[in-house]
């Protein structure tokens, strides 16, 4: 496990577009690569498994997976960062994202929070329905 930032990132070039970075060291905010801008930036205990995790919740928008840039909007990815289950923390968000934004990422990452849970939830019942299913197919082959 590796410790690092999950740094998302938006380009005049691409519209429309995230990119999502992982870094060792906090990148400064003030210094961009070529024009992007950061817009959030998240402390991941397992910054590979954070990166994973972003794209399972954005692979159906990927563009370019060598340069992992998505077609989606700002407020999405970072709640698709913020309702992620593993350990991480928001470091940095970007204080021009308006209050009306700012709405839209709480209310879709408790959205997408009750849609993990509702799915944890059906995998727990569906393991334990075939463990008990095991121990009483073996009670019975016992007999």
């Amino acid at each position: 496990m590796k410790t690092g930032y999950l740094v998302l990132e938006t380009h005049p070039d691409h519209a429309g577009m995230i990119r999502a970075r992982i870094r060792d060291e906090l990148p400064n905010t003030q210094e961009s690569e070529a024009g992007s801008e950061i817009r959030y930036i998240a402390r991941f205990d397992d910054i590979e498994a954070g990166l994973m995790h972003l794209h399972n919740q954005l692979h159906n928008r990927l563009v370019n997976l060598d340069s992992r840039l998505y077609k989606t909007e700002v407020s999405h990815a970072i709640s698709a960062v913020e309702s992620d289950d593993l350990r991480h923390q928001q470091v940095w968000i970007d204080p021009t994202i308006d209050t009306q934004t700012r709405a839209v990422i709480d209310a879709e990452t408790a959205q997408l929070k009750r849609r993990h849970a509702i799915w944890n939830r059906t995998w727990m019942i569906v393991g334990g329905f075939f463990v008990l299913l095991f121990l009483f197919l073996n009670f019975i082959s016992g007999v």
